[in-house]
C-alpha cells in the first residue's frame, strides 16, 4: 500500500474502496463526526462512496484527490478519517485542503499532526504557493487548529440565512 504521507502516528494512503468500504461507511453514517461536512447526506450507501472517490483515479498520479487516514498502533491499523487535496479552479498554484476524523480521534493531537506534517509535505514536495481551507463558522475547534497552524482568516460566505463559511489561506514560503 503506497503511502504518500507518515508521521510518527499517521499514514496517508490512498483509498482502496473495496478494502475500506466499511470504515469509511462507518465514518461517513456517523452524525456528530460529519455535522462539519457541508454536502453531508443524511446515509451514506457503498454506491455513495463509490460516487464520491471516482474522481480520485484521475486526481491520484498528481498526488491529489481523496485519501484514508490511518492511525498507526503497535499491533495494528485504524482507518480513523479521510483527507482530500484539491486543486483550486482560479489557480494551479494554490491547493485546497479537508479533513475528515472520525469523533473517537477528537482532541487527541492527530489533526494538529496531520496538518503540521502536510505543509511541510507540500512545501517540499509541491510548487504552491497557498493552500486553502473552507470550513463552517460554528467549527470553532477547525478555526483553532487552523489558526495554531498558521492560517489566516482571509474571508467569509454566506451559506444560507444562519450559516456562513469561513475561508483561510496559509502561504507557502517559495523554494529556493
Amino acid at each position: 500500500m503506497s503511502t504518500i504521507l507518515e508521521t510518527s502516528r499517521l499514514l496517508i494512503q490512498p483509498i482502496h474502496l473495496d478494502q475500506d468500504l466499511s470504515s469509511l461507511l462507518e465514518i461517513h453514517n456517523n452524525r456528530n463526526t460529519m455535522r462539519w461536512i457541508p454536502n453531508n447526506k443524511v446515509r451514506w450507501t457503498a454506491e455513495d462512496l463509490a460516487i464520491k472517490y471516482q474522481l480520485n483515479q484521475k486526481l491520484y498520479p498528481q498526488q491529489l484527490g481523496l485519501y484514508k487516514i490511518v492511525l498507526k498502533t503497535k499491533e495494528t491499523t485504524i482507518l480513523i478519517g479521510e483527507l482530500g487535496l484539491f486543486p483550486c479552479i482560479n489557480s494551479h498554484r494554490q491547493i485546497e485542503i479537508g479533513y475528515i476524523l472520525h469523533e473517537f480521534f477528537w482532541k487527541k493531537g492527530l489533526a494538529t499532526e496531520l496538518l503540521q506534517a502536510l505543509l511541510i509535505h507540500l512545501e517540499q514536495h509541491f510548487y504552491y504557493t497557498v493552500v486553502c481551507a473552507q470550513l463552517f463558522e460554528s467549527n470553532v475547534h477547525s478555526k483553532s487548529l487552523l489558526e495554531r497552524c498558521g492560517f489566516q482568516y482571509t474571508s467569509s460566505e454566506e451559506i444560507q440565512a444562519t450559516v456562513r463559511k469561513l475561508i483561510y489561506h496559509y502561504n507557502i514560503t517559495p523554494r529556493k
